[in-house]
C-alpha cells in the first residue's frame, strides 16, 4: 500500500533525524511547511520524467458537422443578420460567397459576428455562411500529448503533425493544402484540425495526466498537490523518499551528491519496472501486416 502524504515525511523526517510531526497540511511548522513543498515538488518533476503507465490517458473527442446560415456579407470584416449562429462561434472558420479562405470568428454577438479579414461583398443580399469548428478543447489534466497517437478513427488513419507554425501557415496559405488526410497542432491550449472538419467525426490521442495524486478512498489520482495527509501518490514511495530528502538537502545548501544519486538510481529501477518491454530480435524480420499472405485464406472467399 502507498505510503500517506504524513507517512512519507515521517520516513524522511526520522531518516534525516528531525523532528517527526504529528500532521503536515495545516501545520504551521516551518520546516514541516517546507517538506510538504518539496514532495509536491518532488511529483511535480516525475510527472514529467516518464510516460508512468497510471498517467497516460485517452482523449477521445468529437467534430460536428457544419452549420449553414444566411448572413449579410459586406466588404467589412463583420456578417450581420445572422439567425442561429453556433454556440461558442468564437474560432470557427466561416466559408462562403465573398469570404475570403481561412476567414475565423473573433468577435460574437446576438445576430452578428466579426472575422479576422475583410470580406469582399456588398450587404445587398443574404449569403450562405458555413461554419465549422476547427478547434477543441484538451482534457483539464492534460500534461503532454504522447507522440503518434493522434489518429482519426472515422476514416481509420492517423492524423498527419502535430505541425509547426511554419506548416500551419503553408496549410492556410498554399496552393494545394487540402487531402484526404487531416493534420493537426497544439494551439493556445486547444487542438487544431486541418481543413476544419465539415462533417462529425471521431478523433482520439493518448495524452499524460498531470493529476498524480490520490485521494483517500479513490481509485486513480485526481489531484495536481498534496491536500490532506492521508492523500496517497502514483509513483513508488522509495522514489517519493529519496526525492525529498535529495530536495532537501539541495534547499539546505548541504552537499547532495550522494542523496542525487540514490535518488537518480531509485527513478531508474521505478522507470524500467513501470511498463513491460517487447522482445527484440538481431535478425532481420518482415513487417507485420494486417491482410496479406500469410492470412489469406485458400478458399471460401
Amino acid at each position: 500500500m502507498a505510503l500517506t502524504l504524513l507517512q512519507i515525511v515521517e520516513q524522511v523526517t526520522n531518516e534525516l533525524g528531525i523532528t517527526e510531526p504529528s500532521s503536515v497540511i495545516g501545520n504551521t511548522d516551518e520546516q514541516v511547511i517546507q517538506l510538504k513543498a518539496l514532495c509536491d515538488r518532488v511529483g511535480w518533476d516525475l510527472v514529467r520524467e516518464h510516460e508512468w503507465r497510471r498517467l497516460v490517458k485517452e482523449n477521445v473527442f468529437e467534430t460536428t458537422a457544419v452549420t449553414t446560415i444566411l448572413g449579410l456579407v459586406s466588404s467589412a470584416n463583420t456578417i450581420t443578420g445572422l439567425t442561429g449562429i453556433p454556440a461558442s462561434a468564437t474560432g470557427m472558420v466561416v466559408s462562403g460567397t465573398n469570404i475570403p479562405d481561412w476567414a475565423e470568428v473573433t468577435i460574437q454577438a446576438a445576430a452578428q459576428i466579426t472575422l479576422s479579414v475583410s470580406c469582399t461583398g456588398t450587404a445587398t443580399a443574404t449569403a450562405s455562411c458555413q461554419f465549422a469548428r476547427q478547434e477543441f478543447d484538451l482534457p483539464s489534466d492534460f500534461e503532454r500529448q504522447i507522440s503518434g497517437t493522434q489518429w482519426s478513427r472515422s476514416d481509420r488513419w492517423p492524423n498527419m503533425g502535430p505541425k509547426s507554425s511554419q506548416e500551419w501557415q503553408w496549410l492556410k496559405a498554399g496552393s494545394i493544402t487540402t487531402g484526404p488526410r487531416h493534420r493537426y497542432r497544439i494551439y493556445r491550449n486547444k487542438i487544431r484540425i486541418s481543413p476544419a472538419p465539415t462533417t462529425r467525426l471521431v478523433f482520439a490521442n493518448e495524452y499524460v495526466s498531470n493529476e498524480w495524486v490520490i485521494a483517500a478512498g479513490q481509485a486513480g489520482p485526481t489531484k495536481t498537490r498534496y491536500s490532506l495527509d492521508s492523500d496517497t501518490t502514483i509513483f513508488p514511495d522509495d522514489v517519493m523518499v529519496l526525492g525529498v530528502k535529495y530536495q532537501w538537502y539541495k534547499t539546505k545548501g548541504l552537499d547532495f551528491a550522494v542523496p542525487l544519486l540514490e535518488f537518480a538510481r531509485a527513478v531508474s529501477y521505478a522507470k524500467a519496472q513501470d511498463q513491460d518491454n517487447p522482445n527484440l530480435s538481431l535478425s532481420q524480420e518482415s513487417g507485420q501486416f494486417l491482410i496479406g499472405g500469410v492470412n489469406i485464406p485458400d478458399g471460401n472467399w
